[in-house]
């Protein structure tokens, strides 16, 4: 089982933290990094620094596809190659709120990916997954779509009730899936969840650090026994003791 934990890049500084927290938790094997456009880091030069820090490390940049052109190369190419940069998460994207980043393309995600795919055929494409997007046969419809394009697997937004879960990874079973999970310990945290991603919370949901340590070992041991991979993304918590609570120190 793959596990890979998605941090946000803030600043040199934070990307040192991130190498640190890694080092503690020999499980992790993986760093997911976002695109955040309020932050002068982009998530690929954020990559580069962490290839070089954590060598045995997958470091995985995420690629909004509404950044970049079909007309003309993707601009990366070179980069990915020099910094060993293997694999990338490609997401749809929102058009940027910050005026120092105007310019989107119309780029969609199926053919972006398969622009990639044909102009860097080595490169382990990674496609979005929301199980909240639309209803499960639009969704699944969707991904096959992403593979026929040349993703090689899928990572998926948070899932905080396991039945849902279940029934994906029942049409998944034989694929590359990174089941993301995320610990909600705020009122608004699943607020924001709820109203903005239509995401799905079982009645038995606490807000607690218990519950949410609990519902991530289940998933982690589910995935051991179906041959799945985890995507973690602790956000506004306590990363090393949340890490500590699912594996152990």
């Amino acid at each position: 089982m793959l596990v890979s934990l998605e941090s946000v890049p803030r600043d040199i500084e934070t990307l040192a933290r991130i190498s640190e927290t890694v080092r503690d938790f020999p499980s992790i094997n993986s760093i997911n990094i976002p695109d955040l456009l309020r932050f002068p880091l982009r998530s690929w030069d954020a990559c580069a620094d962490l290839v070089a820090k954590l060598p045995d490390k997958i470091c995985i940049p995420h690629i909004r596809a509404i950044d970049f052109d079909m007309e003309t190369p993707f601009p990366l190419t070179a980069l990915f190659r020099l910094k060993n940069i293997s694999s990338i998460l490609v997401i749809a994207g929102d058009p940027p709120k910050e005026t120092s980043h105007h310019v989107c393309y119309p780029t969609k995600t199926v053919p972006f990916i398969r622009k990639l795919k044909r102009e860097m055929p080595e490169l382990r494409i990674y496609a979005a997954f929301d199980p909240y997007r639309s209803n499960i046969r639009y969704e699944l419809d969707y991904l096959m779509e992403k593979e026929g394009a040349g993703a090689v697997g899928f990572m998926s937004q948070p899932f905080f009730d396991l039945r849902l879960l279940e029934i994906y990874a029942e049409y998944l079973e034989d694929k590359d899936v990174f089941w993301g999970i995320s610990p909600v310990l705020l009122p608004q945290s699943r607020n924001y969840w709820e109203e903005r991603n239509r995401a799905v919370f079982p009645k038995s949901f606490e807000p607690t650090m218990e519950w949410n340590t609990r519902f991530g070992r289940q998933v982690i041991d589910f995935c051991k026994k179906q041959d799945f991979n985890l995507y973690l993304m602790p956000v506004k918590v306590d990363v090393p003791a949340y890490l500590a609570g699912l594996f152990g120190r």
